[in-house]
């Protein structure tokens, strides 16, 4: 985790130099307002998404702009909290030269700003929240990612082809994303042949997860799927090993972060997630990201800078057909075959991506553990 004092030092500035990056607030600017978790325990992921965010908006700065204006980010805070979401895409929204705003990150967060989308008519591109309801009837809530019941199948679908065939879900009780994901692998796994044994409940706040583990475990599991974010995935795992469970544990795009893999211990060897992209793809934009974000940050990005990148990146080639707000909304549903860094990505009328995905597995090297590519996932509708 970084240090806290230079966390505190950097929020503070961004929050107090919202008028954007590389210069002085102008009026010919185009603010595009951002709605992130920068403070609390989803800190690490709100960060990670909006240093690729900062970095497509560095790109398209430095190559002109749009139709010779700049971009200038309006960056707020929502704690990863839902209310606080609602309030910050208000604030966002009221601002009138506000062109659409990027975030909530997190399906609770989205699934309740997306109403404020609707009546303010203003485009929100979320970079990572899958619940399948975030864009559902709505003309304004537009996604760059992929969706629960993708990922929880595709997940499932592994888990088997690994031969796993009893696996047990746990489930945070008060997260949308979680609850989605967990519908979708068990429905697959089932479907596929397997047999869900367990499904234990705990809530984010929680800390100790020995009993449902013991009782997992009893029930004769060989993986544990684990839909959720830091700091529950780390402690999950961990705990996993001191109760004597000896499978390995699976999950979701959550995981993707290097906190998870760098403070879930050893028993983080061999586990295997879903995630949006893989460093090692040699694609070009997928290098030219790598290497520009290995320059600006000093460590390797994950799927939350590459999706923040390429919300922003459609983003911007929406706002290339027109700078108001149904202008840009009209655009984004009309993007097609747009190259990102998490692949070729189309956005159906609906607002959702049509894209792949890859699974990672954890391995060690060097001592010490790291993610390697296990399989690509091809575009599925």
């Amino acid at each position: 985790m970084r240090n806290s004092m230079w966390f505190m030092t950097w929020v503070a500035s961004v929050l107090a130099g919202a008028a954007g990056l590389g210069g002085c607030k102008k009026d010919t600017d185009i603010p595009v307002g951002v709605n992130l978790p920068l403070s609390d325990s989803l800190s690490p992921y709100g960060l990670a998404t909006l240093d690729g965010i900062k970095l497509r908006v560095k790109q398209i700065n430095d190559a002109g702009g749009i139709n010779g204006r700049r971009i200038r980010l309006e960056i707020q805070d929502n704690q990863g909290k839902d209310t606080e979401s609602r309030a910050v895409f208000k604030m966002l929204a009221d601002m009138k030269d506000v062109v659409a705003v990027l975030g909530p990150i997190t399906s609770t967060c989205a699934l309740a700003a997306k109403l404020d989308a609707g009546q303010t008519q203003t485009p929100m591109i979320t970079p990572t929240a899958t619940n399948d309801m975030v864009t559902a009837n709505s003309k304004y809530a537009f996604r760059a990612c992929f969706l629960d019941s993708f990922q929880g199948r595709e997940v499932a679908l592994y888990a088997r082809e690994k031969g796993l065939s009893k696996a047990a879900v746990m489930v945070d009780s008060g997260s949308d994303y979680s609850q989605g994901v967990s519908a979708s692998f068990a429905k697959a796994f089932e479907a596929a042949g397997g047999k869900i044994v367990a499904q234990e409940s705990y809530q984010g706040k929680d800390q100790d997860f020995g009993m449902q583990l013991v009782r997992i475990k009893n029930a004769g599991a060989e993986t544990i799927f684990v839909p959720a974010y830091p700091p529950n995935v780390q402690d999950i795992i961990r705990q996993a090993k001191v109760v004597g469970f000896t499978g390995r544990l699976c999950g979701s795009d959550g995981w993707d972060n290097n906190v998870v893999i760098e403070h879930s211990g050893e028993n983080i060897e061999g586990c295997f997630f879903m995630a949006a992209y893989w460093p090692g793809e040699q694609r070009k934009v997928v290098q030219d990201f790598v290497r520009d974000m290995l320059a600006q940050t000093g460590h390797m990005p994950g799927s939350f800078e590459a999706l923040g990148f390429d919300a922003m990146l459609l983003l911007g080639e929406a706002m290339k057909k027109g700078l108001t707000r149904q202008e840009i909304a009209d655009a984004l549903r009309g993007l097609k075959d747009i190259e990102g860094v998490t692949g070729t990505i189309s956005i159906t009328p609906g607002g959702d991506a049509v894209k792949g995905a890859v699974i990672l597995q954890v391995v060690k090297k060097d001592g010490k553990c790291a993610t390697e590519l296990a399989k690509k996932v091809p575009i599925r509708k």
